[in-house]
This record gives C-alpha cells, structure tokens and sequence, in this order.
C-alpha cells in the first residue's frame, strides 16, 4: 500500500476544493434560472451557495500556494521557464474567477436584490467568466501536475 504523503494530503485538499468552486458553479448556473420565479429561493440558494464557495476559494488559494512549492516551481522564475509561465496563466485565470464571482457575490448581486429589479444578463456573464476562468485554470494546472 502507498503511503498518503503532506504533499499528496495538499494536492488532494487543492482538487477537492476545485470540485466545490467548480462543482458549485455550475449547479448554480443550472439552478437559479429555474428557482427565479419562486419568490427568495433563487437569493436563498446563491447565498448557501456561497457559505462554502468562499472558504473553497480560501483552500484553493492557500493549498496553489503550497503546491507551487511542492512543484519545484521557483516563484522568482515565474516567467523564465514553460512550468512558471503555465502556472503563471493559472494563477491569472483563477485571479478572473475570483475577481468576477466576487463582483457578482459582493457587489452586483447585493444592489440587484436592493432595487428589486435585477439584471439577470449581469448576473449570468459575471457567473460565467467566473466559471470558464476557474475551468480553465483546473485544465492548467493539470498541466503543471503532469510536469
């Protein structure tokens, strides 16, 4: 039997925490448009939603950091070598998925249930940018894993 190392625990911890950010996404993509006519249960949902997205984010950030580290990866040659210019993609990518969920999370999300008239088309292009940039970046660091 394999012995499960601090690097693998890591890695595992990273791919879990993708499933949840990525997994979520698109669930709640499938779901809000349906749950839109049902009174708060679309906001109720994106809501619980976000009780576990964040801190999969938090994992997700904390356990790349390590695993750049596990790599081999040097951080000063972020841009000299085929490995570093991937992850440096990577880390563009999920900087993307981050930054447009957070938007829509913190931002237009909260005005929109404030006027009580909402801009659904927002609401979907912040989705999927955020979405498509964290696949992407899942894609990316396959990549990099493989190296």
């Amino acid at each position: 039997m394999l012995n499960i190392t601090g690097t693998a625990l890591v890695l595992w911890l990273h791919v879990l925490a993708a499933c949840i950010w990525i997994g979520g996404q698109v669930t709640i993509a499938i779901l809000i448009p349906i749950l839109r006519g049902e009174g708060q249960l679309a906001r109720i949902t994106g809501r619980r939603y976000q009780t576990i997205a964040w801190p999969a984010f938090g994992v997700l950030v904390v356990t790349g950091i390590i695993n750049v580290g596990n790599t081999g990866i040097a951080w000063r040659h972020l841009l000299d070598t085929d490995p570093g210019r991937t992850l440096a993609v990577k880390l563009g990518l999920v900087a993307v998925s981050g930054l447009a969920a957070g938007v829509h999370a913190f931002l237009q999300a909260p005005r929109r249930d404030a006027a009580i008239v909402g801009r659904p088309w927002a609401a979907a292009l912040l989705g999927s940018v955020s979405l498509l940039a964290a696949v992407l970046a899942a894609l990316y660091g396959v990549a990099i894993a493989n190296v």
